[in-house]
């Protein structure tokens, strides 16, 4: 790792592309546990953001424990089963925010070209963006952009829903950037405290 990116290129080259038999197993045990932390949020006094954060490193553990494959088969069982126990907007959260961006992150930075990265990166979060704008309307009912006018004008003197909207998908960019950095950090801290210790 440097900077912001794993080096998923190293990764691989050190542990070869050989299928692991144990990959099936791996990943209804990560099913279960993403299934569990992320039901955690609902029943227990915690952040939904930080649960959310740490059910979303399960996708990129199980990149490092098995193979792409693996993790994509985990994501999406994970969404298809989580919407039967975990409250709608959380379901919604993990779904279309947190829970692939191990996956994107993966391809994205297996490129090693920064500056390529930083663009898709940042064509991701505005399509990101985009789609939970609408979805919450459609799904949930909610105004985002209404809602972003109402609590920036709290702190911010601001007319206009545009200008807010505009304000709260910035906030929200540099929120997506430090959520990248922090993802960084999770799967570095797992390679070099944990992963080594379990295999």
């Amino acid at each position: 790792m440097y900077g912001w990116r794993f080096n998923w290129l190293l990764l691989e080259k050190n542990r070869g592309n050989k299928m692991k038999s144990g990959n099936i197993t791996l990943g209804g045990i990560l099913i279960a546990l993403t299934i569990i932390i992320l039901y955690s949020a609902s029943i227990l006094p915690v952040s939904i953001i930080s649960v959310l954060t740490i059910a979303s490193a399960i996708v990129p553990v199980c990149i490092i424990r098995s193979d792409i494959k693996t993790a994509v088969m985990v994501y999406l069982a994970s969404s298809i089963i989580s919407v039967f126990f975990i409250p709608l907007n959380i379901w919604l959260l993990y779904t279309l925010i947190f829970g692939g961006y191990g996956i994107v992150k993966y391809f994205i930075e297996r490129l090693r070209k920064e500056k390529v990265e930083i663009i898709l990166k940042f064509i991701y979060y505005n399509v990101i963006f985009i789609l939970a704008v609408i979805l919450a309307k459609a799904i949930l009912g909610i105004d985002v952009l209404l809602a972003a006018e109402k609590i920036i004008s709290k702190y911010i003197a601001v007319n206009g829903r545009l200008l807010s909207g505009v304000l709260y998908w910035a906030i929200g960019a540099v929120v997506y950037y430090l959520y990248d950095y922090a993802m960084t950090l999770i799967i570095t801290f797992y390679m070099e405290r944990i992963h080594n210790k379990i295999k």
